[in-house]
């Protein structure tokens, strides 16, 4: 793992990440209040005002050893947004003016994030009785991927109307695909794909609670594995909390530990 390979990775990741929080703050009315910023080339903040206790989009990547002066500015802007930033930082060899710099705007490590990469194509094949397809742009199989990927995660019909909205419009995203895994027709599974510089990043995915344990997620993985590899890519990468069930699967799949990254928050009352 080289410095410039997980830089490849992080900028990936981070790409997938701000266009997900574009397309919601491009919903008419930005009902979620998106800010988007950057604190020089590679540090990215985002925002979302209206979601103050959904911590995943309180989101900060890109932050390296030299750049411990940048933290107080990024807390500042989100303090001034009454909201609690949360840091993801890569492994680096002079972590140390980093680590004060986050502890004097009152962040704390509150957990780890696994990187997770491979370099060959799957072997496995996945479940019979799952079929998986890719969505085209618009009209009811669009409306149907954000219904599973959404319900899966645990969001409801009628909550955050403009997440809907805004996942919906995924599958006309330029170097995305969308898929819906389905067992008799089914759709119980839902994830995606994006494709640039060269890798394949499994961006996303869920499954509904009634279709769980039928091997949705191992199908989602299989598939967008082939798909990433017929589209020429020489890498394949995700993410996963370790000793998750979706760690567990993509490990399966053939994927390892590239490395892994500590997340730090700002709690309550700092």
């Amino acid at each position: 793992m080289t410095d410039g390979m997980r830089a490849r990775i992080e900028a990936c990741s981070q790409a997938f990440h701000t266009r997900w929080l574009e397309l919601l703050r491009d919903q008419p009315g930005n009902p979620s209040g998106v800010e988007i910023k950057r604190f020089g080339d590679d540090v990215i903040g985002t925002a979302a005002s209206n979601c103050a206790d959904t911590q995943w989009m309180q989101h900060v990547t890109g932050l390296g050893p030299a750049d411990a002066a940048v933290v107080p500015k990024v807390a500042a802007w989100y303090h001034a947004k009454m909201l609690r930033p949360r840091f993801e930082i890569t492994p680096c060899s002079d972590f140390e003016p980093l680590a004060a710099a986050l502890v004097d705007v009152g962040a704390r490590q509150t957990g780890f994030i696994d990187v997770l990469w491979s370099r060959t194509t799957p072997q496995d094949e996945a479940p019979a009785a799952v079929s998986v397809r890719v969505i085209d742009p618009g009209g009811d199989d669009a409306q149907r991927f954000a219904r599973v990927l959404l319900g899966g995660h645990g969001v409801p019909d009628d909550a955050f109307t403009q997440h809907w909205a805004a996942v919906a419009q995924c599958p006309a995203e330029p170097e995305w695909w969308c898929y819906l895994a389905e067992v008799d027709g089914e759709a119980i599974g839902a994830a995606a794909l994006m494709v640039t510089d060269g890798i394949g990043y499994l961006a996303n995915a869920a499954t509904l609670p009634a279709g769980r344990q039928q091997g949705a997620q191992q199908a989602l993985i299989q598939r967008r594995l082939r798909d990433a590899a017929t589209a020429g890519c020489e890498l394949f990468l995700t993410l996963a909390t370790p000793t998750s069930i979706s760690h567990r699967n993509l490990e399966r799949a053939g994927l390892g530990v590239a490395y892994t990254k500590v997340v730090w928050t700002v709690p309550d009352g700092s």
